[in-house]
């Protein structure tokens, strides 16, 4: 009797020790299931989701530093000693801010000595310029006195040839009358008349003479006019050719050009902001020499990038506008929105391109975002995606096409702190990275979903019916 009583307790410390051997199997199985976004697991209990109404995306991941789409090098030619930086890293400044002044002393030196030789030699062109002008306006005055002149003797002559002509014009009528008279008196009178006759004879054949001169008086004088302005505009013509010599007379232009050169020179030594943006890199120091032309980098805060990379495998479904969600640490939850903007269908050409992510892809932030450049942040690419849906985890649908899709939904069981698992068919929709939707079925959002185990030799496989743990329970 004391034998079978020490085997039965014998036999029942083995049953103990087999339970918590299971108890223990089943916590080690607990921890090692990994949590799936939606996805618990307390306890022993099966793994669970919830139905609910959400967004639904697939989407591919990146990650990379805040930057600006923007980056401008601000230069100078001019490698002079910086006499006064306004600005430091981190200095927000617009357009044209005048971010350094670099020292001019010895250019405007230069420029100087240049400008005063130069001034001088303008002076001499200018006092032979003068002279020129000035032996032009007395040619064109001497001109206009030798024609005033050449046309008032043109005018005497014209008036002393129309006095004899009218004169001649008189004669021969006084000469025709006196012929009538004689010819219609008797002969004493006739004798009487013929010496007045043979006087108006006379003078007008002195006067014919005299009129062929007088034509030739004036003919000379027209002449003479036409023969004083040739020579006075021959005259011109020289004094204005002596000024338009000067004008294509090779000179020296070194100096002008010099000038020119300096002066562009002073005039860059006024450093500019040569556009709006943040100062991310300062490559010179008040009182230094720069190195090179290179003296500073703004970057535009206003156009925002993250830039990343993205797999071999993913790059193909990447599309440039695609919206993007981006996150960081420094604003926690807070979605940003944002948008690839390019896409570098060009594999990295390093060794190690794969594993780097292989193809660079740039996501634009919004305007007016909180983020700084220098920021760490993620974000994701969203491929595609279903707004306001019924979905339940991706895992936990089971079946296929061709004899249909179910799910487990958990019930209150008969037993407080138990579900009864039940089948409910259903046809699915669009499937996220996570859940997928249930597009018809009895299910409705808030609905326990349960999930086949991990470890079937722990827990047993769900049917439709089977009773288990609430997997919610704490």
């Amino acid at each position: 009797m004391a034998t079978v009583q020490k085997s039965k307790k014998k036999k029942i410390s083995c049953i103990i020790i087999a339970v918590v051997v299971i108890a223990l199997i089943a916590l080690l199985v607990k921890a090692a299931l990994s949590a799936v976004s939606s996805i618990s697991l307390t306890n022993d209990s099966y793994p669970y989701g919830e139905a609910a109404v959400k967004d639904l995306s697939t989407y591919v991941n990146i990650s990379g530093n805040v930057s600006s789409s923007s980056t401008v090098n601000v230069t100078s030619d001019v490698l002079a000693k910086v006499a006064q930086l306004n600005v430091k890293v981190g200095d927000s400044v617009k357009k044209d801010d005048i971010v350094c002044l670099l020292d001019t002393t010895e250019l405007q030196e230069q420029y100087d000595k240049i400008a005063a030789s130069a001034d001088k030699a303008k002076d001499a062109e200018n006092y032979k310029d003068a002279i020129l002008r000035r032996n032009l306006e007395e040619a064109r005055t001497a001109r206009t006195n030798a024609v005033n002149k050449a046309q008032q003797a043109a005018n005497e002559a014209e008036n002393a040839r129309t006095q004899a002509y009218e004169q001649h014009k008189k004669l021969v009528e006084q000469y025709n009358a006196m012929v009538a008279q004689i010819n219609a008196a008797d002969a004493e009178m006739q004798e009487k008349l013929q010496p007045q006759l043979d006087t108006l004879s006379d003078a007008l054949d002195k006067l014919n003479e005299k009129l062929p001169e007088l034509d030739a008086a004036v003919d000379a004088a027209q002449k003479g006019i036409q023969s004083a302005q040739e020579l006075a505009d021959q005259s011109v013509q020289a004094a204005q050719d002596a000024i338009d010599s000067a004008k294509y007379t090779l000179t020296d232009d070194s100096a002008a050009e010099q000038l020119e050169k300096l002066q562009e020179q002073i005039d860059s030594c006024t450093v500019r902001a040569t556009a709006d943006g943040v100062i991310t890199q300062l490559n010179i120091t008040e009182g230094s020499i720069p190195m090179n032309k290179n003296l500073m980098v703004i970057e535009n805060t206003d156009s925002l990038i993250i830039r990343g990379k993205v797999s071999e495998a993913d790059v193909l479904r990447v599309e440039e506008g695609m919206d993007c969600e981006i996150k960081t640490s420094a604003t926690e939850d807070e979605i940003i929105a944002g948008k690839v903007s390019r896409i570098e269908r060009i594999i990295s050409s390093s060794e190690n391109a794969a594993a780097d992510g292989g193809y660079a892809v740039e996501v634009a932030i919004e305007q007016n975002s909180k983020l700084l450049i220098g920021m760490s942040a993620s974000c994701k690419i969203v491929l595609s995606k279903k707004e306001n849906t019924l979905g339940v985890p991706y895992d936990a649908v089971y079946g296929g096409e061709q004899d249909g899709y179910y799910v487990y939904v958990g019930v209150d069981g008969d037993t407080p702190g138990t579900v009864k698992a039940v089948r409910k068919d259903v046809k699915i929709g669009f499937e996220g990275d996570y859940y997928i939707e249930i597009t018809e079925g009895d299910v409705k959002e808030g609905d326990l979903i349960l999930m086949q185990p991990r470890a079937f030799d722990v827990l047993p496989q769900l049917e439709d019916g089977s009773v288990i743990s609430d997997p919610r329970r704490e």
